[in-house]
């Protein structure tokens, strides 16, 4: 460790969850800055935990940097500590790879995926020393652009951005870096490089496009200016079988939101419902060759060390090869206790066998999404699901064992009456029958009750929110009918959240000015309860002389809308039509059952329906692990270090990250039994957040006999950045626990130059007369004050020692009584967060059994 800190450093030892900002991940791509042509940076305007679970994230960074002369490095929002001390600071907002600040890079790309995130954009682009609009930044600033689905209505973001990609961008991105190393340096007003960006198909300018009200609207809308195109047509990437899906997935380590692999097997989604966005911003559906779906999981488990796997899917039900490809795989992951779960499975579409293949390692969620409470009601919103199949998804589930079911509602849906209300209760109740009767016992049920909003493309457009107190009064009624079922947890979706996510996902241009002043008020992850502050934003839309009211209201069908130049693929006129449908309560069949050109989604591009064969071919033998078979258990001791960026991720991480390196090297370890098995590791005491481990041990058994040079050398192959295995040693079955053997601990304290400015500045204040040199003398003194106050039988000796330039804490370990190194250097010495300064030097074992201590 250096004498001195950087000032990065500096920040992580003030903010809650340092682990966000280090980087240093396994499959982390780090490139050398002089080998590059372009250097980009993506930006996901949330935090870490949830920038990393997304999959868009993840296939960009891969494919721009499979082309060496790009450099892509990862940047997500900071948290408010970290923005704070960064401030505080004056520092800049920096990548994680190379720790870049973003205002070096060439392209910051963002992926914007959530309305209420758009007061972070701001806050990675000041904190990044970049204006915040468009006009502002001249060619010596990076082009700023964004993709994802958010941008189908880009207006209300229009001035901040140079340019949107509409649609996929596995290949459009790369088409935009071309045009970019074609003219850099060749050009002297950015005007001319946004020019030729525009002749991109999806790429949209706004810039070159000026507002326009039209008549009896209070809406803005847009008109193209000169030769820029007046649709822009999204890109629609097809065939999904092309090599652009990563294998090599960045493994966090620190807990995420989804920690597992997760494959896409489908695009798009064949359901019609009239209320999903989703379905019309990804249409038509596009399917993956069953083969390269069973490919990528396995090759992506292998590379990553997850535990978990996913299939993708808006409706992966759908998904023709459903069966063949999950039979084909948990042949494969039964066997090394690897979980396999499906996202958003329709409940007609559970058969038995699937739920045993989901069930043969374990439990995974389960979730039941009728939207609304009665099948009248999904007949509006064309969802095509009756009563019938959601009691026959309940039974599946706790027949099956599932004790807990989610279950997902909509209220204020267009036509919702008295009854559609009672519908969600009754569905509620009878679930809970089913489970009394299956299990006997009460079920437990997360019910999310969500406010509808009229999103853009798609049916229900044209029409309004439903106001806030009637919306409200809704929620109170659920959560009254059903508050003495203490097993159903009622998961809030505050009101003010939803109607601020609907202004923006309605809005035009004018809030580009309003979101600019609602973030210089203070806003900022405006989707954290805990954060979103109302009263920034109500004093914002004030400012402006805007009444966010109208952009609730509801739209008449002739009038041009703020984002009818953006060409989603969907026809208007057939979206009218369905509106039309939705009010006479009529069903539209989904695409799989009727073939027609009637939305105008299928005539992007050539994407017939593909037949693939079912027969996959899997891989031969099965999985080969490392070391050779024993014909008994054995037990070992792991020693290992943890130090640099390692030593600011927590306990758990550190029980992630081992878990994850022994099943990327292939290492068998015992697991536990039962539903959920898991790897069985037994540590050491925990060290706490921010202290590094020179000599961790932790134990383990496995049926396979290691040699221990060679165990060492290969599994440090597979290690993170910060880690290394030191040692490995059988041990005989019968010892006591690693606890047990344990009786002392010892620590050891830096003495950096920041430590001796605080210990002198305290001597200056307290006017002792010692010379300022001579700060060893002093330490000793304060050692020996402390020593003479706190008579501890925990504490065996505290030492300054000269020669390492360190403070040895040897402390004695036992399971009731526990005293914090870290504490003891804050009182000896007054320094403020010591355990940044500290490592655990060695666990000293009790004699006879000193061979897992330093040697």
């Amino acid at each position: 460790m250096h004498n001195t800190i950087d000032k990065w450093d500096e920040v992580l030892r003030h903010v809650q969850k340092p682990g966000r900002y280090i980087g240093g991940e396994w499959n982390e791509i780090k490139k050398d800055l002089r080998s590059v042509k372009t250097k980009v940076a993506l930006a996901f305007p949330d935090l870490y935990e949830v920038g990393m679970s997304y999959l868009g994230q993840k296939i960009l960074y891969h494919i721009l940097n499979a082309n060496d002369s790009i450099l892509a490095e990862r940047v997500f929002a900071p948290w408010i500590d970290c923005e704070k001390e960064l401030r505080k600071r004056t520092m800049t907002l920096c990548s994680l790879e190379n720790k870049i600040p973003i205002c070096a890079f060439d392209i910051i790309g963002f992926s914007l995926l959530y309305e209420l995130n758009y007061s972070n954009i701001l806050t990675i682009l000041d904190t990044g020393k970049i204006p915040f609009l468009s006009s502002d930044r001249c060619l010596k600033y990076p082009l700023v652009i964004a993709g994802g689905p958010a941008v189908f209505n880009p207006e209300p973001l229009a001035d901040l951005f140079d340019a949107f990609l509409i649609g996929d961008g596995e290949e459009a991105f790369l088409e935009i870096i071309k045009i970019f190393e074609e003219f850099k340096g060749k050009i002297k007003k950015k005007r001319q490089l946004l020019y030729e960006l525009s002749r991109i198909k999806g790429v949209y300018v706004p810039s070159l496009y000026k507002p326009y009200r039209p008549a009896g609207s209070f809406l803005q809308a847009v008109k193209p200016e000169g030769n820029a195109p007046s649709l822009i047509k999204k890109r629609c990437f097809f065939p999904l079988t092309k090599d652009s899906f990563p294998e090599k997935i960045v493994v966090p380590n620190i807990k995420v939101i989804f920690e597992r692999v997760a494959v896409e097997a489908v695009r798009g989604c064949p359901q019609n419902c009239r209320f999903c966005q989703a379905r019309t911003l990804y249409f038509p559906a596009r399917v993956k060759e069953p083969g390269n779906v069973y490919k990528k999981v396995l090759e992506s488990l292998r590379n990553t060390g997850y535990e978990d796997a996913s299939l993708s899917a808006l409706s992966i039900g759908d998904y023709p090869y459903l069966e063949e490809v999950m039979k084909c795989l948990m042949e494969k992951l039964e066997e090394n206790k690897i979980s396999l779960s499906l996202s958003s499975l329709r409940p007609e579409k559970l058969t038995s066998e699937v739920v045993e293949n989901i069930l043969k390692v374990r439990k995974t969620g389960f979730t039941i999404v009728p939207e609304a409470g009665t099948e009248r009601l999904r007949r509006v919103i064309n969802k095509h699901l009756k009563d019938s199949d959601i009691w026959k998804a309940a039974e599946n589930a706790f027949s099956h064992g599932w004790e807990k079911i989610k279950l997902y509602f909509m209220v204020g849906l267009p036509t919702e009456k008295e009854e559609d209300l009672d519908g969600i209760v009754n569905t509620v109740k009878e679930i809970i029958r089913i489970g009394y009767r299956i299990m006997k016992r009460p079920p437990k049920i997360n019910l999310s009750v969500a406010s509808f909003i009229p999103k853009s493309h798609t049916s229900f457009q044209w029409l309004g929110m439903e106001n806030e107190k009637d919306l409200l009064t809704k929620h109170r009624f659920i959560k009254s009918e059903l508050k003495k079922y203490s097993f159903v947890k009622f998961k809030e979706h505050p009101l003010k959240n939803a109607i601020l996510e609907a202004v923006f996902s309605r809005g035009d241009r004018r809030l580009t000015q309003v979101l600019i002043k609602a973030w210089k008020k203070g806003a900022r992850f405006d989707g954290w309860n805990e954060q979103f502050d109302i009263l920034a934003w109500e004093r914002a839309f004030e400012s402006e002389g805007l009444d966010f009211s109208c952009y609730l209201s509801k739209i008449e069908l002739d009038v041009d809308l703020p984002w009818d130049h953006i060409d989603a693929g969907i026809n208007k006129s057939h979206l009218a039509k369905e509106l039309k449908n939705a009010m006479d309560e009529k069903n539209t069949p989904v695409c799989q059952k009727i073939q027609c050109i009637e939305c105008g989604g299928c005539s992007i591009g050539l994407l017939k329906e593909k037949s693939f064969d079912r027969k996959i071919q899997t891989y031969e033998p099965s999985i080969l692990y490392y070391g050779k078979k024993s014909e008994r258990e054995i037990r070992y001791r792991l020693k290992y270090s943890k130090e640099e960026k390692a030593r600011y991720l927590s306990h758990g991480d550190v029980n992630n990250v081992i878990k994850r390196s022994f099943r990327r090297a292939l290492v068998p370890v015992k697991f536990t039994k039962g539903f959920h098995p898991k790897m069985v590791l037994v540590f050491a005491p925990a060290l706490p957040l921010g202290m590094a481990g020179k000599n961790e041990i932790l134990e383990f058994r496995s049926a396979y006999e290691f040699s221990e040079d060679e165990f060492v050398l290969h599994v440090n192959a597979f290690v993170p950045s910060g880690f290394k295995v030191i040692d490995l040693e059988k041990i005989e079955l019968n010892r006591p626990s690693l606890n047990d053997e344990i009786e002392y601990l010892e620590y050891s304290l830096e003495i950096s130059q920041d430590i001796i400015k605080t210990i002198m500045q305290i001597n200056i204040q307290k006017k002792e007369n010692y010379d300022r040199t001579d700060y060893f003398e002093i330490m000793e003194r304060q050692i020996k004050n402390y020593n003479a106050i706190h008579r501890n039988e925990l504490i065996k000796e505290i030492k300054v020692d000269k020669a390492e330039n360190k403070v040895i804490f040897i402390l004695k370990f036992t399971y009731n009584k526990s005293i914090k190194p870290q504490d003891m250097a804050k009182e000896i010495f007054g320094i403020e967060n010591p355990v940044y300064y500290m490592a655990r030097e060695r666990i000293i074992l009790k004699p006879g059994n000193r061979k897992s201590s330093k040697m």
